[in-house]
């Protein structure tokens, strides 16, 4: 949950925080994007960088993921998110969650994997983009497609950047932002934004008869 989390607020492409099998047929599977690890990830409590390996990290108030190398061939790209103002919802406490808890585990370096788990047997294993595509799906089944107005079956290793677009231009954030924060470099992200939403035409046809009179000038 944390790492899902994690990786909606940053708009994280599947091959950034899981493992891929070679057989899945995405893009990313092209291994171009680096899969991060715990030194891309810097957690600041105001202007001091806390330490991945010794502080508490529940203590910061921002986090900042460094990409080191993207599928837009992008290198060393940094993204900065605060805390929000939910305890749950929360980039900086789910990331926190997940350094804290694999920085405890045997072996564990600053390049070691930030999809890595320890099972109940100690063993350590990698959290599979499979995974969590079929965490997606049981909870979206649970909530059920009266809800959410789409079925499980249609969630896959993108939903989580559409969500991330959707949920910025819902929250009325420029163009400019959603870009930058999500990491496009071109209007592409406009695919992600989903017309058919109830929410997306909130407000527009009040707004369009806001006006009743026009006058037109008549041209030279």
């Amino acid at each position: 949950a944390h790492l899902v989390i994690v990786a909606f607020f940053f708009a994280m492409r599947s091959c950034e925080y899981t493992n891929i099998s070679r057989g899945e047929l995405h893009p990313e599977a092209e291994r171009r994007t680096k899969l991060l690890c715990i030194r891309n990830f810097r957690f600041f409590q105001g202007t001091r960088m806390l330490d991945n390996f010794k502080d508490n990290l529940f203590q910061a108030d921002s986090i900042s993921i460094t990409f080191e190398f993207q599928k837009n061939q992008e290198r060393q790209e940094t993204v900065t998110q605060e805390r929000s103002i939910d305890p749950d919802l929360c980039p900086v406490r789910s990331a926190a969650s997940i350094i804290m808890f694999i920085v405890r585990m045997p072996g564990v370096s600053a390049d070691t994997s930030i999809n890595s788990f320890r099972d109940n047997s100690g063993g350590t294993v990698l959290i599979s983009s499979a995974a969590v595509i079929s965490t997606l799906r049981e909870a979206a089944a649970t909530m059920g497609e009266d809800v959410l107005g789409f079925s499980p079956d249609e969630i896959g290793c993108h939903s989580i950047r559409s969500a991330f677009a959707m949920a910025l231009y819902l929250a009325g954030l420029g163009v400019a932002t959603i870009m930058l924060m999500g990491r496009w470099r071109s209007y592409s992200f406009l695919r992600y934004i989903r017309k058919q939403f109830q929410q997306f035409s909130s407000g527009i046809s009040s707004r369009m008869i806001q006006r009743e009179h026009f006058f037109t000038i008549t041209r030279l």
